[in-house]
């Protein structure tokens, strides 16, 4: 006798075999790719420094100092721009020697060029000779000196514009050109060392060629009036780099030992 046929529900399941279309296939890959998780990003690594946070150097170098041709001493400095409570400073700072006679000074100014802070420092060989700090606040530019003679204060009330320059001292001469490019023929300068609030008035006079460290540069020049000490010519290039100054009066002249890269 035959076994009864078995039921639907006996019958062994065959796979299935499902034929993909390639548009169908596209759709599953988009699908699967949007609902998958994001992959593993970049390796880390130093984030890059906002323009804003970065330390530029505006002017570098070296000055050598020669009186009615005999040389006397050196100057170095270095200027930059650098980041200070959400916005700019310009630090300025130097070494000027003359035989064993040293002036050491840092200037700290706005993004105008106008002074906030200032230390210097003399010394005559090892032994200090004079000292002063200076700090800006509320339109008013306080002072202590230390000095052989004492100790002394001094406050002056700076008007508009104003700019710090030590007259012993060529680099700082940078915040007076700031100044003249800005606009200005006559800037207030203060001249803490010397005690002195005065008005200088720069005027621009013919461009020349000089020859600074065996090369050659158009040079512009001005003439500057009013700071202690007399005259000032004052050589500067297309970006307004200090390249020599000269005080007539004193027979003084500073150069630069190369051009500004």
């Amino acid at each position: 006798m035959l076994a009864p046929p078995p039921s639907r529900a006996d019958r062994p399941r065959r796979p299935v075999h499902r034929v993909w279309t390639a548009a169908a296939l596209a759709g599953s890959l988009a699908a699967a790719g949007a609902a998958a998780p994001p992959g593993p990003g970049p390796p880390p690594g130093p984030r890059p420094v906002p323009v804003v946070a970065q330390v530029t150097t505006v002017d570098e170098g070296s000055f050598v100092l020669t009186r009615r041709g005999e040389r006397i001493g050196r100057e170095e400095f270095r200027i930059v721009r650098q980041p200070a409570g959400g916005g700019v400073e310009i630090v300025a700072r130097g070494l000027a020697a003359f035989g064993e006679r040293r002036i050491s000074p840092a200037l700290q100014c706005d993004s105008t060029g106008s002074p906030l802070r200032y230390q210097v420092e003399v010394r005559a060989g090892r032994t200090p000779a004079e000292r002063l700090t200076g700090q800006y606040a509320r339109g008013h530019f306080g002072t202590q000196a230390q000095t052989e003679r004492g100790e002394a204060a001094r406050e002056y009330l700076l008007p508009d514009r104003t700019v710090l320059v030590d007259v012993e001292l060529v680099h700082q001469l940078h915040f007076l050109v700031m100044r003249r490019d800005a606009g200005d023929a006559r800037v207030p300068v203060l001249v803490p060392r010397a005690g002195a609030l005065v008005t200088a008035r720069v005027a621009e006079e013919e461009s020349e060629r000089l020859t600074i460290g065996g090369e050659g540069v158009e040079a512009r020049r001005l003439r500057v009036r009013g700071l202690p000490g007399g005259v000032r010519l004052v050589w500067i290039d297309a970006r307004g780099r200090l390249l020599r100054v000269a005080v007539p009066d004193d027979g003084l002249l500073a150069q630069r030992d190369e051009l500004p890269r």
